[in-house]
């Protein structure tokens, strides 16, 4: 299941982005690693990589942004503001 966040991840380090808001697989894995954090995401409406560093900005039924981190394989979810 997160191996592909951890691809993604991994790749927004080296300037692979994508320009649709994110391939149907990246929207899948970043909702269940919101949702298993307890924070509510019915619909993926984007997942942005951040310029530098290992983590994406995942925008959620028009209203929620999150910021998904990865620690040494241990995701992090936090509520961007």
């Amino acid at each position: 299941m997160k191996k592909i966040l951890s691809l993604f991840l991994g790749l927004s380090v080296c300037g692979g982005v994508f320009a649709d808001g994110g391939s149907p697989e990246l929207k899948a894995e970043s909702q269940l690693v919101i949702r298993q954090a307890g924070y509510k995401c019915n619909t993926v409406n984007g997942v942005y990589p951040a310029a530098f560093g290992g983590s994406v900005k995942v925008f959620c039924d028009d209203l929620y942004t999150y910021i998904i981190k990865d620690h040494g394989g241990r995701y992090t979810v936090e509520v961007d503001d």
